[in-house]
């Protein structure tokens, strides 16, 4: 059985790929060197083993676990070594994650044998605590350690165990592709109830304002003017950052530029524009990077002479990812901010040549 534990653990090593971010559906193998303290029940001596394990996360702080430890342990007195052996199986939580760093908490059940070499005669069941801690070194791998503590009836052992992880998502990348569809309505992002009211009462002013002065006069009314496709694309495109910050770059400062042409042209134009973020971090600290990132893209259009009351900013954080997926070209894309119209003419005038 020693022999097939360590084995389990080599094939985890093998087999692990790049790691994904802790999302549903994502496995994640290691192995680990252990140091095995028993009580005078057990009529053992600590001993050093190795293992593996074994687990799928059911959501980004919950995961299922399997786990197989083993070693040779001496014994007082000059009596023979005995091969003990122990398979867990337990839930793991990740109460508190900061960075890289992420605590964990598990229990569950436990099967102990103490006597491999007799024919697994001295086997007993119960229950087990975890707490322990995990630092990722990389993408694709993780530290942890941890300490296991056993109640097998009146029987206790502890155990502490050190090793790496690796994690990948079997289902691999994941892309969604967003369409808009004609005529959608757009949702607010930080826009109060009240200020959308009053944005969409001015605008409705605004129309009623030009169509009475397109009936002044007996000329034959114009045809209607249409939106340009080109001033459109360019409000709506957007920009990236690097990971963890918010500074722009220049070809992102290049973007803003054409941006402010588009504002120049036309003066009843308003945006929103929202920041966003990739999966790794904290929800609180996502959001703020998100928010940080859509104020220096209106900082930057309103150093360019953008009134900034026209200019509303939100945050999504890593709220609707453009690009799902454990990957570092998914987490690039998904590091953006996003412009979106909020009050305009029925159509985008061009810049002048």
């Amino acid at each position: 059985m020693l022999n097939r534990h360590i084995t389990l653990g080599l094939a985890a090593l093998l087999v692990a790929a790049p790691l994904a971010a802790q999302q549903r559906g994502t496995v994640e193998f290691g192995g680990f060197v252990s140091h095995n303290t028993f009580d005078s029940d057990f009529d053992m001596k600590s001993a050093v083993g190795f293992g593996g394990r074994f687990g799928a996360y059911l959501h980004p702080r919950l995961s299922l676990e399997f786990e197989g430890n083993g070693g040779t342990a001496e014994r007082p007195s000059g009596l023979a070594d005995r091969s003990f052996a122990i398979i867990d199986g337990r839930l793991l939580l990740v109460p508190v994650r900061v960075g890289r760093a992420s605590l964990l908490l598990g229990a569950g059940a436990s099967h102990v044998d103490a006597n491999v070499n007799n024919d697994f005669t001295d086997q007993s069941y119960g229950f087990h605590g975890l707490v322990g801690g995990k630092i990722a070194l990389s993408e694709g791998t993780a530290l942890r350690a941890d300490y296991t503590r056993y109640f097998n009836g009146s029987a206790q052992h502890g155990v502490i165990k050190a090793g790496l992880s690796f994690s990948r998502h079997p289902f691999g990348k994941k892309t969604t592709v967003y369409r808009e569809a004609a005529a959608a309505p757009q949702r607010p992002d930080s826009v109060s109830a009240a200020e959308t009211n009053r944005l969409r009462a001015e605008e409705a002013r605004y129309r009623a304002l030009r169509d009475s002065l397109s009936r002044v006069g007996t000329a034959a009314p114009a045809a209607p003017m249409t939106s340009s496709a080109a001033a459109l694309a360019t409000m709506q495109e957007m920009i990236n950052f690097r990971r963890d910050e918010a500074q722009l770059s220049d070809t992102a400062k290049s973007i803003l530029r054409d941006k402010v042409t588009i504002f120049r042209a036309n003066p009843a134009m308003r945006i929103v524009i929202t920041g966003f973020t990739s999966s790794p971090g904290t929800d609180a600290y996502n959001m703020a990077l998100g928010l940080r990132r859509a104020e220096a893209a209106k900082a930057y259009l309103v150093s360019q002479g953008v009134d900034p009351v026209r200019i509303e900013i939100a945050t999504k954080g890593e709220g609707q990812l453009l690009v799902e997926g454990p990957s570092a070209s998914a987490n690039a894309e998904n590091r953006r901010g996003q412009f979106r119209l909020l009050i305009a003419d029925p159509y985008l005038a061009a810049p002048k040549q």
